[in-house]
């Protein structure tokens, strides 16, 4: 066959509006675009040589002749071009309105098209085996994985979906809301703008009230309030007046988009983290990671004497087990965005104005929280240093996934007693067990205190470490009038007592003193590694510490500021965190049922809840996937429904590869077969692959492995 000629451009005459309104009234369509005429009917162009145009009206939508009358001569004025000319579309293109739509799929490598998954399954066979070889190493093997199936195709002539492209419905509709949305700059009479603008104002003044509704409700307290647990943490006082929203949405770890990080609205007016500002927090988070790092390395190094009264919670006495680090990498990236989520509220709160600050949180920074936080935001290092690794600086994990998961917090024991229980969680320390390292070297290297220096990383310990003992500038205070939310971390602490994503419940005790344990980890690590640290943190003028008395440093500051009772952060969370633990024993069922009074739907935990007609639909969907998950295995082969009555299933019986299939009562030993023919000689994804021509070649092996 010859090839097809390069489509030439050919000159149209110009057609009169009678005769664009006669081919209207004949469901014809002149494509001036394209040159071409298209049946609206069928949705294909036509042949224009001869009398085709006429025929194909008369043969297949029964038109009169004396409608078609001079038809042709029409159609051969218009110098139309031969559809085999014409120009595939690009794909993705919005559909055109006088063509049919057609449903097929495509190779996912080349994308040849075709309506047949016998034809594709075969291409797929023959010209992308080792595409499917490399990705079949990963567990996908069916021939599906490979198909983009379910497109919608056009094309110029009917059924040809090797020159066919692909539309966008999607496309459609944007291009459709970008029309109707240039409607709107037109011009318009004056009243119907101003109708309209007037309509525009009280709608967005109806979603500002409704973004401004604060989850904290007036008059008496629910009930939930008056319980012991709530007198306990006086939250009810803390965010009696407060956007518990925004307060949320302020935990938040930054985003690493480099992006403006939205908090919310507040007095019609909305607030933004900007983009630098959560470049910032970015940073800090890093030196914070890299903080930890070191952190752990001191823990590694420090003698189980002083880890355990590092985490003893009485001053008279240590703990029955040593500090441990926690072992799963989950757990470490878990407790570590505790004190990020922290750094990051206070730092989003120092953006805002006092006046906004008042109005969200129903409390204002003193002025010595004001300046510590201001020493750190401004600190000259973050503009003469680089910060180790920046070019691969540690994702921002959003840990709600850990939220409900076993971790390790449970090693904070609040119990006085001791108990029989190893503790064997943790690192096992290095002093512990490399004993051929000489006295004389040890001493060496520890009297040297050399260690990497990371000037971010010191200023972020100076001031976790400022926060969790609450005397910036060495000016020793207790908590503002006794209330220990007047400390940045306790006030933290209660925000994360909120139930997200708005704030409108409060967190029962088995909920919350996970956070106080996470808290409390870091809390700890923080306090070793700024009173007794491995190696020293130059930048700050903290020194490593000596060869001896680490015990004695250790206790000068736990007895004021790291034992339960003391007016610290650190004493109120040891302090809650007993009385938490105390009260989930006693207060039964974490959670009760509550029917509604219809007796449809089903709650429980605060906002959880359950419709029956959900609850239906979950047997359906389940059953819904189980069925088509079946076909797929079963190769769309349905046997006859069998009686289940009779059916026997011995089910203590013992006897090796017994199963009701092979019992001989059933009869049924050989229903497999069908399926296995099915399967055979299926067109796609079949166990049996034909070889060459006249060759029906069988994969034995593999027809036997699978059944």
């Amino acid at each position: 066959m010859s090839s097809q000629a390069p489509r030439v451009p050919l000159v149209t005459q110009r057609i009169t509006a009678r005769q664009l309104q006669r081919l209207e009234t004949l469901k014809l369509h002149d494509d001036i675009s394209q040159s071409a005429i298209i049946c609206m009917s069928c949705g294909f162009a036509l042949k224009n040589d001869g009398d085709r145009v006429g025929r194909h009206l008369g043969e297949r939508h029964s038109i009169p002749k004396s409608d078609r009358r001079n038809i042709n001569k029409l159609i051969q004025s218009l110098r139309l071009a031969d559809p085999d000319t014409l120009i595939p579309r690009p794909d993705g293109s919005i559909p055109h309105p006088h063509l049919a739509l057609q449903r097929g799929s495509a190779c996912k490598h080349c994308k040849l098209r075709s309506g047949s998954y016998e034809v594709l399954s075969k291409h797929l066979m023959k010209s992308h085996r080792q595409e499917i070889s490399r990705i079949g190493a990963k567990g996908k093997h069916w021939l599906r994985d490979h198909i983009e199936e379910n497109l919608t195709f056009q094309s110029w002539k009917a059924n040809d979906i090797l020159r066919s492209w692909i539309v966008s419905t999607d496309d459609q509709q944007t291009r459709q809301g970008s029309l109707r949305s240039n409607l709107f700059v037109q011009a318009t009479p004056d009243s119907i703008r101003d109708f309209a603008q007037e309509l525009h104002s009280e709608e967005r003044e109806l979603l500002s009230k409704q973004l401004n509704v604060s989850p904290s409700s007036d008059g008496a307290p629910p009930k939930e309030l008056l319980t012991n647990w709530m007198r306990r943490t006086r939250w009810e006082e803390a965010f009696g007046a407060a956007r518990r929203d925004i307060l949320v949405t302020l935990t938040e770890l930054p985003l690493t988009h480099n992006q403006p990080f939205w908090l919310g609205v507040h007095d019609g007016q909305e607030l933004i983290s900007s983009a630098e500002a959560e470049c910032k927090l970015i940073s800090i988070t890093a030196a914070l990671d890299r903080l930890f790092d070191r952190c752990e390395e001191t823990v590694r190094y420090t003698d189980v004497s002083v880890r355990r009264w590092l985490r003893g919670r009485f001053p008279d006495r240590p703990y029955k087990a040593p500090f441990e680090l926690v072992m799963r990498q989950a757990s470490e990236r878990q407790y570590r965005s505790e004190f990020k989520r922290c750094v990051c509220f206070w730092f989003r709160v120092l953006q805002l104005s006092p006046t906004i600050v008042w109005s969200i949180m129903g409390r204002a920074l003193s002025q010595r929280q004001h300046r510590m936080l201001r020493q750190l935001w401004f600190d000259p290092a973050w503009d003469t240093q680089r910060p180790p690794g920046q070019d691969t600086v540690q994702q921002c994990y959003d840990e709600d996934e850990f939220e409900e998961s076993e971790d390790e917090s449970d090693y904070e024991s609040t119990d006085d007693e001791e108990d029989d229980k190893d503790d064997t969680r943790g690192f096992n320390l290095p002093f512990e067990k490399d004993d051929d390292v000489s006295v004389e070297e040890s001493a060496s290297s520890q009297s040297s205190g050399v260690g990497p220096e990371d000037p971010l990383g010191d200023i972020v310990l100076r001031f976790c470490y400022d926060m969790a003992t609450e005397d910036f500038d060495m000016a020793t205070e207790d908590f503002e009038d006794g209330r220990a939310s007047s400390s940045l971390l306790v006030y933290f602490s209660a925000v994360r007592g909120l139930s997200r994503p708005r704030g409108d419940e409060y967190l029962r005790p088995h909920q919350f003193t996970p956070v106080l344990s996470r808290l409390i980890y870091c809390t700890r690590l923080i306090f070793l590694e700024r009173i007794v640290p491995r190696f020293a943190h130059a930048h700050i003028g903290l020194s490593a510490r000596p060869l001896y008395g680490q015990l004695q440093m250790l206790k000068e500051v736990r007895a004021e500021k790291m034992c339960d009772g003391t007016m610290s952060p650190l004493g109120e969370f040891l302090s809650l965190l007993a009385y938490g633990r105390a009260l989930h024993r006693t207060e039964g069922p974490v959670y009760h049922f509550h029917w509604s009074e219809d007796g449809e739907v089903l709650s429980w935990d605060g906002n959880a809840y359950l419709s029956m007609t959900s609850f239906r639909g979950l047997a359906r969907e389940a059953l819904g996937q189980a069925t088509k998950q079946s076909r797929r295995l079963m190769y769309e082969w349905e046997p006859l429904d069998p009686n289940f009555n009779s059916i026997r299933d011995r089910l203590s019986m013992a006897t090796a590869n017994y199963s009701f299939v092979t019992d001989p009562t059933n009869r049924i030993s050989d229903a497999y077969l069908e399926l296995l023919m099915k399967a055979c000689t299926s067109p796609v994804d079949g166990l049996l692959k034909p070889q060459g021509p006249g060759q029906s070649i069988v994969d034995k092996q593999l027809a036997y492995r699978s059944y």
